[in-house]
């Protein structure tokens, strides 16, 4: 791998551009070599075959080595080889991502499967969002006490404690950090999972903040993420670079992470697979980490649409077949009062088991969700390729069966939970059990 300190000297003294100059740069390379390459989407096979996926790696690679990376805070592009790129992508091939997390009876292992693995992704799911004080606590217990869900992805935010804002990079970001991780402290105690994985810090986003949550008693190596991400297409500032040498100091797992839009300087699914890829070496040439999340969607926000769910398998069978790193993302999207919550998640994770994911970062709007959208997972797994194709097509079109029944039926997790039993209401469980008939229908294999 080349050394972080490395990345000080390159951003130094790379060629000097504007934003909107290495932009358009970028998005023209991305064009020429999805011609060069012949990738082309097909939306009647959602989960990628491995010649396209060998593409889209060969073409991620030299997106990466011609246009580079650009530092958003010298207006430099930093340069890489193509030698330096293959490399990076070796050495990790050679040694498949995996790492174990938590403590004790909690421990899990997080690690590298295909897409014909009969082992299904690790649940590593939780909260997500902004959560109000009064029932945060109970969010993340939604989550906590599913036995499924082997660790936490993350833990939602809270954007005010009594009548104080909470803002990044003041006395507030740190204030809220230790009053949430105080409470979710609690909240695996009562529920008897105190060496639980933790994931990703929602509220506490600054260098400073972050590494004030590192200390005894709050977060560590065992029960922590550090995000890295690369920013949209391809640049970085020196935040990234200063939390990528804090976390080699001090044992932490990086939270590698690339999102690509479709719409954006991506034009279309073609450009996203292979801009995700070069994303994704991008940040492993710095970051270092055995696991690396992917994320398609397209600029108003949409996910689960079938351009976005080809981008992100022909990226994901990418890596599984020429980097080998640990890939997970996210499934959830909406919380309404229909089956399209559940639908829409389960189309994402059964895409994504079929190609090759190891982990469900956020999977479910709820703890129930998370649970039921296990179960698809695990169905899914080792499923031959084609026929998970064909199942993965049928969800897709029962989702989209129920998408007019969103608008105006969107709803939020107070409404359906408990708060005083933390169990999900009748009227919700009810929604879930009607798409999960639906999935049985459509071929997924409920044991």
């Amino acid at each position: 791998m080349i050394p972080i300190i490395e990345f000080q000297e390159r951003s130094l003294t790379g060629p000097v551009m504007k934003g909107d100059e290495f932009d358009l740069e970028f998005s023209m390379k991305v064009r020429e070599l999805v011609k060069k390459h012949d990738i082309k989407y097909n939306p009647e096979e959602l989960v990628v075959d491995d010649e396209t996926a060998d593409k889209v790696f060969k073409a991620g690679v030299e997106l990466l080595a011609e246009v580079g990376v650009f530092h958003m805070d010298t207006e430099r592009v930093v340069q890489f080889t193509k030698e330096e790129i293959e490399e990076v992508a070796r050495e990790r091939r050679e040694n498949p991502g995996k790492h174990k997390f938590g403590q004790g009876k909690d421990e899990i292992t997080v690690e590298y499967r295909t897409g014909a693995d009969t082992r299904p992704p690790t649940l590593y799911s939780g909260p997500w969002g902004v959560a109000k004080e009064d029932w945060f606590a109970s969010y993340v217990q939604s989550f906590v006490q599913e036995e499924t869900v082997e660790a936490l992805g993350i833990c939602a935010g809270v954007g005010k404690i009594g009548d104080r804002g909470v803002k990044a990079g003041t006395l507030s970001e740190m204030h809220a950090g230790f009053w949430e991780q105080a409470k979710i402290k609690e909240v695996l105690n009562k529920v008897g999972r105190p060496g639980m994985h933790l994931g990703l810090l929602a509220t506490v986003s600054t260098p400073a903040g972050i590494m004030a949550m590192i200390r005894d008693g709050v977060r560590g190596p065992l029960d922590t993420h550090i995000g890295v991400h690369i920013v949209p297409e391809q640049k970085f500032n020196w935040n990234q670079l200063v939390l990528a040498q804090f976390c080699q100091d001090r044992g932490i797992v990086p939270w590698q992470s690339a999102n690509s839009m479709i719409g954006a300087l991506c034009r279309n699914a073609e450009d996203t697979a292979v801009t995700l890829i070069a994303n994704m070496l991008g940040q492993m040439s710095y970051g270092h980490g055995p696991l690396c999340s992917l994320w398609a969607s397209h600029l108003d926000g949409k996910a689960a649409t079938w351009p976005s769910q080809w981008a992100y398998s022909a990226a994901a069978r990418a890596s599984e077949r020429n980097i080998k790193v640990a890939v997970g993302g996210c499934a959830s999207g909406v919380l309404a009062k229909t089956p399209y919550t559940l639908l829409q998640g389960a189309a994402m994770v059964a895409l994504f088991t079929a190609s090759g994911y190891t982990y469900g970062w956020i999977c479910g709007n709820t703890g129930i969700e998370a649970r039921y959208l296990g179960e698809v997972m695990k169905g899914m797994a080792g499923m031959e390729r084609q026929k998970a194709n064909e199942v993965i097509k049928a969800i897709m079109k029962a989702m989209e069966s129920h998408a007019g029944e969103v608008k105006g039926n969107t709803t939020r997790f107070i409404e359906m939970y408990d708060l005083d039993t933390v169990q999900p209401k009748q009227e919700y469980v009810d929604y879930l059990e009607r798409a999960k008939e639906e999935l049985a229908k459509c071929g997924v294999p409920y044991s």
